[in-house]
């Protein structure tokens, strides 16, 4: 049997939903049962912060895949971000540990590169600066997995992903608004010439990435980068979303100098709320090689940026007032 951390979320649920169709018995770890929990999977409502839920969810599992994590734009204190963060890492290692695990697949993120990786960017690229307290969690839980890893033989593997684009995406308000712009056919703007590339991936590739990492004899002991096909430029990235949302939103591009000025205005007249530690993605060439899950694992991405990002809005459009009231109350 299978754990999953978090199957009843945005990707937690599709993971159970692909684990289930392949064959395997799927038991979920989570706050709360939701409507998306895949029919046919036993649900565990547990806090993985607490001890002794984990210990007890964890009977009889084989394989671990923990997808739970306090997201980035949550409002939730500091302490508690960390205790259900750092704290529930080290209470799921220690419980799969005793259990007996056979594979602990860990959800970390592109974010532990920082915001000027190289281009393409490895795996072994620099972690010196990751992105923010949420990049700073995932980098202390994937070290915190790799340590206990050598320490007790725990086969584990690490998944770095960039924004996941599906139906049902909720968890980054500013890119929500520009959807809402989009869709409302508003005026929407690229810095530039709009030639920065940068990285999505589809919600479906994804998905693959991590049955690969839970079944392919090759996966453990490996980080790898599961993202998009190529990269695509941010003017790329808009006209695939005008284009999916049969928008007439018109495109301006704003120099570079203007466009840092713009936002820092923009945040301090609270018109939006993207982290400061997150402007560099909007400037900096970003794109996250996956040869080596090519490779290693045969993983092979069928969407680019751009086409992701298509398919981000599209999802978007059919449920956008749910998934807007859930965002703002995250």
């Amino acid at each position: 049997m299978d754990l999953v951390t978090g199957g009843g979320g945005y990707l937690g649920s599709h993971v159970v939903a692909a684990l289930m169709a392949d064959g395997r018995r799927v038991r979920i770890l989570d706050v709360q049962k939701t409507p998306y929990c895949p029919a046919g999977a036993e649900f565990f409502e547990g806090d993985m912060s607490r001890p002794e839920d984990v210990r007890a969810s964890m009977r009889g599992i084989e394989r671990v895949i923990h997808i739970a994590f306090v997201q980035s734009m949550s409002r939730r204190p500091e302490a508690e971000r960390y205790r259900i963060n750092i704290g529930g890492m080290t209470n799921l290692l220690e419980a799969a540990h005793a259990e007996g695990v056979r594979r602990f697949v860990y959800t970390s993120t592109i974010e532990i590169y920082g915001v000027t990786p190289p281009f393409p960017c490895l795996e072994d690229a620099p972690k010196d600066e990751p992105v923010g307290w949420y990049g700073r969690h995932k980098w202390i839980c994937e070290q915190m997995l790799w340590d206990f890893s050598q320490k007790t033989g725990l086969p584990s593997v690490a998944l770095r992903m960039p924004t996941i684009c599906g139906q049902g995406f909720y968890n980054n308000r500013p890119l929500l608004k520009l959807m809402d712009r989009i869709l409302d056919s508003k005026t929407v703007a690229v810095i530039g010439d709009g030639s920065v590339p940068g990285d999505f991936v589809l919600l479906e590739d994804v998905v693959q990435g991590f049955m690969l990492a839970a079944n392919h004899p090759a996966a453990p002991g490996e980080p790898f980068n599961i993202s998009g096909k190529g990269a695509s430029s941010q003017l790329e990235v808009i006209r695939a979303m005008t284009g999916a949302a049969g928008s007439s939103s018109r495109i301006v591009r704003i120099p570079v100098w203007a466009a840092r000025g713009g936002i820092r205005l923009a945040r301090t007249l609270g018109l939006h709320d993207l982290p400061p530690d997150q402007d560099g993605y909007l400037f900096n060439p970003n794109h996250y090689s996956v040869e080596k899950a090519r490779r290693m694992i045969g993983y092979e991405p069928r969407a680019t940026p751009a086409e992701a990002a298509a398919a981000l809005i599209a999802g978007y459009a059919q449920d956008r007032e749910y998934v807007r009231q859930r965002s703002e109350n995250y």
